[in-house]
């Protein structure tokens, strides 16, 4: 296995764009309805096979519920780590959705307009050197219509191994302002603001900044406002404040063999180093399916804000977007979302209000048309069968984290290992594939923290299993499989 020798804050080039496409590659005719969780599972696995994605965390919701939750393949393939719902993530440019959120979130607060001028929140003036009569707004920037360039030719340096020790406000002065150490007209689009669309991450480095000089630092307030309300307690912008341990490494398939990434940093992070679980992205985007409220009580936006940030800025030249999160016609219907687009990651947030579902994929291969698929093949499952499927039971709570049993397949016992967050009264029992009990493994309280639970299936048939762990009103829910 070849690995990548960088030192903690060595550049590397040309690593870590955050990029993605307005033209999805995927004929409607790909897109499958899937008969049931076993083929969800099949179309999962043989994509990833097909497409060398060591791993992939998918989750599918429907009505505010997990009703699908499962991970396959490994986080770190030189020493095996599997994948899970809580492995932490490279978002990439999902990134840009929680931007979006903060933002907004201070925009509620202070009620600036979003065609301000953003030099004149920045403190600094920001025009295109082309049109230097043109102002360059807010709303400009949240929909890729400022003729702001990523110049890779100066952001691909900057990009290192670790966080990275330049402040975004200095950053931004020097990359947009003449006389800058990374100024170039190069940085500038050859078309007027409000023209043209050119995906931008700078853009959404800018509205970050905004956060931070209007309302707190930007990561701080994310934390206080999005992560912690929403019990994302294992989510942040830079890798100093995780367990680099529990992150996904971004690999690139070279024919041969994986080549690791590593784990990069930014001076413009807010357009995309932010890392967080499948499981905790999923509660942020039940949050924002529902209108800004999640738990009944948890509330992160008002309902128009969502409402203005599901809706098209600019309908003529720009129809598919919203403030950050965009739409696109996927398998007949119109789905809204963001992907993440990065080496060695790919992942995608969707979800479609026609139905009230949604899906989180994350992948640490280099395949789009996969994660694509998958996450419309788990919308149609979420509509079709998730509901009255036993393993679609799963509320999203944060009272414990339900693990992948080990070994699984198993053939004679297998562990089962769970972590909860508070003190409870809890049930672990199984079920066969028909919905059937088979037994009660464990019905007993246990205190917070790790608990490991073997369960002996001697005497039962070779089969799928499903083991659920329950509080009494709401239950965590995986699938085993059983082999003699």
């Amino acid at each position: 296995m070849l690995l990548i020798a960088a030192l903690e804050g060595t550049a590397i080039e040309p690593l870590g764009r955050d990029l993605d496409v307005h033209t999805e590659r995927i004929a409607s005719s790909e897109f499958l309805v899937p008969r049931d969780s076993a083929s969800l599972d099949s179309l999962i696995r043989y994509r990833m096979v097909e497409n060398h994605i060591p791993g992939l965390a998918s989750i599918a919701l429907k009505d505010g519920q997990i009703v699908w939750n499962q991970s396959y393949g490994y986080a770190v393939l030189e020493d095996s780590t599997p994948f899970a719902d809580s492995t932490l993530f490279y978002l990439a440019s999902i990134s840009k959705t929680s931007v979006a959120i903060a933002l907004m979130q201070v925009w509620e607060q202070l009620s600036f307009s979003l065609d301000d001028d953003v030099g004149s929140h920045l403190g600094f003036p920001v025009r295109n050197p082309y049109y230097p009569d043109s102002v360059i707004s807010i709303r400009m920037c949240m929909t890729h219509m400022s003729s702001i360039n990523d110049n890779w030719d100066i952001l691909d340096p900057l990009n290192i191994q670790g966080d990275s020790p330049i402040p975004l406000g200095e950053f931004l002065e020097d990359y947009l302002v003449p006389g800058g150490i990374y100024y170039s007209q190069d940085n500038f689009n050859p078309w007027p603001p409000a023209t043209q669309d050119d995906y931008c991450n700078i853009g959404a480095a800018i509205c970050g900044y905004i956060v931070e000089l209007l309302a707190d630092s930007f990561p701080i307030w994310c934390h206080d406002s999005i992560f912690n309300p929403l019990s994302m307690h294992e989510t942040a912008w830079f890798l100093s404040q995780l367990d680099t341990n529990n992150i996904a490494m971004p690999y690139h398939w070279d024919g041969a063999a994986y080549i690791p990434y590593g784990h990069i940093g930014k001076p413009y992070y807010p357009c995309g180093t932010l890392r967080t679980s499948s499981r905790q992205l999923a509660r942020l985007l039940t949050a924002f399916m529902q209108y800004g409220v999640i738990d009944d009580t948890v509330r992160i936006l008002d309902s128009a804000t969502v409402e203005l940030m599901t809706t098209s800025q600019y309908p003529i030249l720009n129809p598919e977007q919203g403030l950050f999160w965009y739409k696109k016609y996927l398998d007949g219907r119109w789905i809204w979302g963001h992907q993440g687009w990065s080496h060695g990651i790919r992942g995608r947030i969707a979800f479609d209000w026609n139905n009230n579902t949604g899906s989180v994929v994350l992948t640490n291969g280099e395949d789009i048309n996969s994660v694509t698929q998958i996450a419309i093949a788990l919308l149609n499952y979420a509509s079709e069968f998730g509901i009255v499927e036993l393993e679609g039971r799963s509320p999203i709570s944060q009272w414990a984290n339900l693990h992948q049993n080990c070994p699984n397949p198993f053939t004679n016992s297998t562990n089962i290992r769970f972590i909860l967050h508070e003190a409870r009264n809890v049930v672990l029992k199984v079920y066969n594939s028909i919905g059937q009990e088979v037994t009660t493994v464990l019905d007993e309280k246990l205190e917070t923290g790790e608990h490991n639970i073997v369960w002996d299936a001697a005497g039962l048939p070779s089969g799928i299993y499903y083991y659920q762990l329950s509080n009494g009103s709401e239950s965590w829910v995986k699938r085993c499989i059983f082999l003699k």
